[in-house]
């Protein structure tokens, strides 16, 4: 089995909280592939940059620690980075068509939907993306 792992999901690695050891045992204990969208990339530096300066959760010096850490993490834990292509986009739009859904949700879902990668497993904390996700086709995975 494999792994799409969203924002919701793998911003746990990275601030603790309910579900960074669920996170952290996949990236770390799976010897199947593990895929992200570009758009997690910018939406993990997005929310960590607010922990510290609106929220601020965490320092200058921790941000930069957790973006060190998570750029890390994409090289030596060999996760696949998959760019948003037409078709994304095209499934995405269809997704909202079919039921409201966040831009952002819609985008992630369809680019797992697209992959056609057998055995992939959608992993996500959003409990409504998840239950999309499953009517889709897709196994889910809530940590």
């Amino acid at each position: 089995m494999s792994y799409f792992i969203d924002t919701s999901a793998l911003f746990k690695r990275y601030q603790t909280e309910k579900g960074t050891n669920f996170v952290c045992q996949i990236l770390e204990n799976s010897r199947q592939p593990v895929f992200i969208s570009s758009i997690t990339i910018i939406e993990v530096i997005s929310n960590l940059k607010r922990l510290f300066e609106v929220d601020k959760i965490t320092t200058k010096e921790q941000f930069l620690q957790q973006r060190s850490f998570f750029y890390k993490d994409i090289s030596d834990l060999n996760i696949t980075i998959l760019d948003v292509a037409a078709e994304d986009i095209i499934r995405a739009e269809g997704l909202i068509i079919e039921r409201y859904m966040k831009p952002i949700d819609s985008i992630q879902l369809a680019i797992a939907l697209n992959l056609r990668h057998s055995n992939l497993i959608f992993v996500s904390s959003d409990a409504r993306l998840c239950k999309i996700a499953e009517q889709e086709g897709l196994e889910t995975l809530t940590p």
